[in-house]
């Protein structure tokens, strides 16, 4: 792990930084994590590092085995398709009311649009991951719903390794995800309720359609 210059950091900035590197798969899943190496490489003690593993091993991303070692933790197929079923049913409620109800929603998104394309000119799979969950998080804002994302994103994070994945294995997925961005926010402009919902069952894929080619192409990722 190389070195880097960022000066001093809060135990949340390590953090975020641990937890980055395991959701866009800098660490991957089952790879071991010494503590020592992560502290040395951002300039800090050992105790925000242990702190920051703490935490994540509650959250789910770390496995810990006295003895054995500090582990990035599988992906778990069953727990993402359950989290990304409970995201589903509350953003088809959410969106599908905020049809006809508010102003000019395109003006709010068009930037995470923008950035979008050019992650997927650059395939650039964690500026793309990004700004899809800012675009459905403004989304969410605009419904006067963000505190129902902020309580949805708790568990929703521990689908973005696989969402990662899945562009990574294929730039037609990235594409593809950015014209359903683009056609939700076409039927806001349009009123189009059936559309939206036919969309978001797309969109959302409960039945995580790539999911078999993924484990058998990266065995090792997945439980």
């Amino acid at each position: 792990m190389a070195r880097v210059s960022l000066g001093r950091l809060s135990k949340d900035e390590v953090l975020d930084i641990i937890r980055d590197k395991i959701l866009y798969l800098d660490f991957k899943p089952g790879q071991i994590i010494l503590d020592t190496e992560i502290a040395n490489s951002l300039q800090v003690s050992r105790t925000p590092v242990r702190e920051a593993l703490l935490f994540l091993k509650q959250s789910g991303f770390i496995n810990i085995y006295p003895q054995s070692g500090t582990f990035v933790s599988l992906i778990d197929i069953d727990l993402i398709r359950e989290i990304i079923y409970i995201r589903h049913i509350v953003e088809c409620e959410i969106l599908l009311n905020l049809i006809g109800t508010s102003g000019d929603i395109r003006g709010h998104v068009e930037k995470y649009i923008i950035l979008q394309e050019l992650a997927v000119k650059e395939n650039n799979q964690k500026d793309y991951v990004k700004n899809d969950h800012l675009f459905h998080e403004e989304l969410f804002t605009i419904a006067g719903h963000k505190r129902s994302w902020e309580l949805l994103q708790s568990q929703y994070m521990h689908t973005t390794r696989f969402h990662v994945l899945d562009f990574y294995n294929s730039k037609t997925v990235f594409a593809t995800s950015l014209e359903e961005h683009k056609e939700i926010i076409s039927c806001f402009e349009t009123g189009d309720r059936e559309r939206l919902k036919k969309l978001l069952d797309i969109h959302h894929d409960c039945d995580l359609r790539t999911a078999g080619a993924l484990k058998e192409k990266y065995p090792d990722y997945f439980i």
